[in-house]
């Protein structure tokens, strides 16, 4: 499976000079962490939020997180809400390239970084926002066609939004959005569709 983070280097080669610096009165950015481990069967791991919480309560997330002002940059946030949310310890040599900032409902611009460890990182949860952490094989992603909902709550336009379900889970909203730009941008694969129905998502 060398050869798939081979192609993620080279894929993403055109999108890592991702705006990753702090900026002054920028409170407003977050950063995510897909974290592909295990090079023999490649897996991302996936957090699972708390019950209790307020918003976003028993969604399935990447780890990930706002921007504070001690982060260096976007991938110093990425590193360090990976460590806490996960136990997951990686450095910036693990990172193999970041994808285009997303737009969350909650109007932060959300930073995908894309990590590479050879050997599985199963991680457990360090944050009493996460619940749970799983482990969605990349095989599955790639072979599965996700559902399509109609999204109008979306800030500009209404969006088509992939959702897929694995073993219970259910993986949408910003997260899909995010899966949807790792498949087509970071692997180069064209996304299946099973077929879509409006959503307020």
């Amino acid at each position: 499976m060398y050869g798939l983070k081979q192609r993620l280097i080279d894929n993403l080669a055109g999108m890592n000079e991702a705006k990753c610096q702090v900026e002054s009165g920028r409170p407003n950015k977050a950063a995510v962490a897909l974290v592909i481990s295990d090079a023999d069967d490649p897996k991302l791991t996936l957090c699972v939020k708390a019950s209790h919480l307020r918003k976003h309560a028993g969604e399935v997330s990447l780890p990930g997180g706002k921007q504070e002002h001690l982060d260096q940059d976007l991938l110093s946030t990425a590193l360090r809400e990976l460590k806490e949310e996960t136990g997951i310890l990686l450095d910036p040599s693990n990172c193999v390239g970041s994808l285009p900032a997303l737009e969350s409902l909650h109007r932060l611009q959300v930073t995908p970084f894309v990590f590479w460890a050879d050997s599985p990182q199963k991680g457990i949860p360090g944050d009493s926002e996460i619940a749970r952490i799983f482990q969605l094989p990349l095989s599955f992603l790639v072979d599965t066609p996700p559902h399509l909902d109609l999204s109008e709550n979306r800030t500009r336009s209404p969006e088509m939004m992939p959702r897929w379900h694995y073993r219970g889970e259910v993986i949408w909203g910003l997260t899909g959005l995010i899966l949807r730009d790792f498949l087509e941008q970071g692997l180069g694969c064209q996304l299946k569709l099973l077929g879509f129905r409006d959503a307020k998502l």
